[in-house]
């Protein structure tokens, strides 16, 4: 499942674990298009990494403290921290990699 993420809730999401946030908007078609990847990509990787979603129309602070720029961005936090950022759509397997890599990482 897809956690949608606000200010009420991102610093305490990020904040542990490996969290991959999608910053994205409603008018973006290829943010769209990644939609059905990030739902694959949640169920592949649900036992370790949360997978979520920045609207950043409705949380501009959060995308400018975070530095995205372009859309569909997406950043993956371990324990708070960014350890990878990808610009564009991705496919399935290069997410899933990277989240495997930095899981095994100390």
């Amino acid at each position: 499942m897809i956690k949608n993420l606000n200010f009420l809730n991102f610093e305490k999401t990020i904040s542990k674990g490996l969290v991959l946030v999608d910053y994205w908007a409603e008018w973006c078609a290829p943010c769209k298009s990644q939609d059905p990847l990030l739902e694959l990509i949640a169920k592949k990787t649900k036992n370790i990494a949360t997978v979520a979603k920045v609207d950043i129309n409705d949380n501009r602070v959060i995308a400018n403290d975070q530095k995205v720029k372009n859309i569909p961005t997406l950043v993956l936090y371990k324990d708070g921290k960014e350890v990878q950022r990808f610009a564009g759509i991705q496919t399935t397997d290069i997410i899933i990699n990277s989240i495997q890599q930095n899981n095994n990482k100390k």
